[in-house]
């Protein structure tokens, strides 16, 4: 998923921020008229009383957890219509807010300030709106409204198209210089440290492309390229780690069986491979061709990678081969969030997302297909989570094409953003991105130790090594055509 500042546990606490400081942008934020999602959900909650009493009751739990009103403004039924209003409105901000430097010497920006959203930072806004419907309701590993009420994740889900069309248009560029001009947000794009508007959309600065100055095939140099045992990194990343896969195709983790009271817990498991890979029920297909048979991953390896808004958004075939599956699921939008209120004297807490493997049951995806030439099939799929709007892939991504490793073959539209990839047992696969020296979060799922990988760096080996070759090579280029719309 794609959030800024790297504040993910342990890999969060290792990799560093921002220095520097300022004010916000504008005391009190201009109203903002009843908008139609928040329309929408009123007429829902007024039909249905278990939905309001579900999201009343997922408000108070939050405040139980952070009454702060500077930082959880959302107290009663109003507040949450108030601020779907701003949510879906939201010019994206990177404000200068005060930075807090941590022992560690990590920074981050926290940028929360009550009900003038328009004066959150990104991370904090979008973390916040899932905190809201993250709260446990029943003791289910998925008792919280955003899995319980059908018809409220329909909705997420229609807010989350909402703000995605808005971040398409002339309007939601007017912020874009304050990340542009900030060298977090990377040097490998053409227009970076620029203080002037040079992307029409936020979207166009979102899904912006490598600089053709710097990489002209389109690509980083990648690592292994003439090396079958290399498997690269899909774009700028950080792995979640690496899981093994039951011989009746189960994702084997402890994520979610113990409740936030601390108390163990039954219910359904979001952990079946070959529904992710086929579907699930309810799920809609938009696109497909090819037909694999999911089995073939029974006993193999799931990998997890997620990405940060500042962050390459344009992905990469991580493996040379032939596509032969393609299934491009509409789904959910969700994202697991808690506050962390012990972040040091001079912070007040924030919005922490969590990345939790079996999260990725569900969402939005797009699941690819690719037989390698001698380590069996491997699944690629970039996972829309949050407020996501779309994937969009390349034309050239069609039954019974060659890939290249390296090649470009989609990129995300603004919205959460994580990566699977899932191995056969035969590939033997190692997971060989090092470690960062920290100790991950004591709650469950909530820690990532893994450093950052750039596009095209390797991400691990097949054949039961970890010695693949790291050798760089720039790659041919990609076949050139648009995003698919």
């Amino acid at each position: 998923m794609d959030f800024v500042y790297l504040r993910r546990g342990a890999a969060a606490l290792a990799l560093g921020g921002i220095i520097g400081g300022g004010v916000w942008a504008q005391d009190t934020c201009e109203p903002v008229e009843r908008q139609s999602a928040t329309e929408k959900l009123i007429r829902l909650v007024d039909e249905d009383d278990g939905l309001k009493t579900a999201l009343t009751g997922s408000i108070a739990l939050g405040q139980l957890v952070n009454s702060d009103p500077k930082t959880n403004p959302v107290a009663t039924l109003d507040d949450y219509y108030d601020f779907i209003d701003a949510l879906v409105t939201y010019d994206p901000r990177n404000i200068d807010t005060t930075v807090w430097k941590g022992e560690q010497g990590f920074s981050t920006r926290i940028g929360m300030d009550g009900s003038n959203y328009c004066n959150w930072n990104i991370l904090d806004l979008l973390s916040y709106s899932y905190f809201l419907v993250d709260r446990q309701l029943t003791t289910d590993p998925r008792g919280q409204i955003q899995f319980t009420e059908d018809a409220f994740s329909q909705w997420l889900r229609n807010v989350a198209e909402e703000w995605g069309m808005f971040l398409e248009t002339k309007e939601s560029a007017r912020y874009v210089p304050e990340f542009t001009s900030d060298p977090y947000f990377g040097d490998w794009y053409c227009g970076a440290g620029s203080t002037e508007p040079t992307y029409e959309t936020f979207q166009d600065f979102f899904v912006r492309e490598l600089c053709d100055d710097k990489f002209p095939a389109g690509s980083r140099p990648v690592e292994g390229f003439n090396d079958p045992l290399t498997v690269v990194s899909i774009g700028d990343s950080t792995s979640a780690g690496w899981w093994p896969i039951s011989e009746d195709g189960r994702l084997i983790t402890d994520y979610d069986t113990v409740a936030q009271s601390g108390m163990l817990i039954k219910g359904k498991m979001y952990n079946d491979v070959h529904e992710f890979i086929l579907g699930e029920p309810g799920e809609t297909v938009l696109e497909t061709f090819g037909s694999i048979d999911p089995s073939r991953f029974d006993g193999g390896t799931w990998t997890h990678q997620f990405l940060d808004v500042n962050n390459y958004h344009r992905l990469h075939v991580p493996v040379a081969g032939r596509i032969v599956y393609l299934r491009h699921f509409q789904s959910a939008v969700r994202l697991k969030s808690g506050w962390k209120a012990d972040f040091g004297d001079q912070s007040p807490g924030y919005y922490d997302p969590r990345d939790t493997a079996d999260w990725q049951f569900g969402q939005t995806r797009m699941v690819i297909g690719m037989e390698t030439a001698d380590h069996g099939l491997v699944v690629i799929s970039p996972m829309g989570m949050a407020q996501v709007s779309g994937i969009d892939r390349r034309d050239w991504v069609a039954e019974g094409a060659m890939a290249e490793k390296g090649w470009e073959f989609a990129n995300f539209k603004f919205g959460g953003s994580d990566f699977v990839v899932i191995f056969e047992e035969q590939a033997d696969f190692v997971l060989t991105v090092p470690t960062v020296p920290v100790t991950p979060e004591s709650e469950p799922g909530a820690g990532v130790n893994y450093e950052l990988s750039l596009q095209g760096s390797r991400y691990g080996c097949f054949g039961g090594i970890s010695t693949c070759s790291t050798v760089p090579l720039t790659p041919p280029p990609s076949p050139k055509d648009q995003p698919r719309q």
